[in-house]
């Protein structure tokens, strides 16, 4: 499974709860972090974190003052997300 395919999924799953209609057809450039509040934005991180590692078999830690800093966020697009995602699987 990709890191695109891992965000795509987690996304899903954490809006089967929100309901937000922005969610359902996402694409690259979905603005994720307008989209999200707070407890969505940690519900997307916890989900996450859950599918990297059952896919990687480490444990990748999303959370940082980076990943919530709303001008440095990694949560813009589905692009900015997966490029963070990919260098703290490297990292791992």
């Amino acid at each position: 499974m990709t890191t695109k395919e891992i965000i795509l999924q987690a996304i899903k799953s954490v809006n089967e709860e929100l309901e937000i209609a922005e969610l359902e057809s996402i694409d690259a450039q979905t603005p994720l972090f307008e989209l999200l509040d707070s407890l969505g934005t940690l519900d997307l991180i916890l989900e996450l974190e859950s599918l990297l590692e059952e896919h990687t078999g480490n444990y990748v830690a999303v959370a940082s003052e980076e990943s919530m800093n709303s001008d440095l966020t990694p949560f813009k697009t589905i692009v900015t997300l997966e490029k963070f995602l990919n260098e703290r699987i490297e990292d791992a």
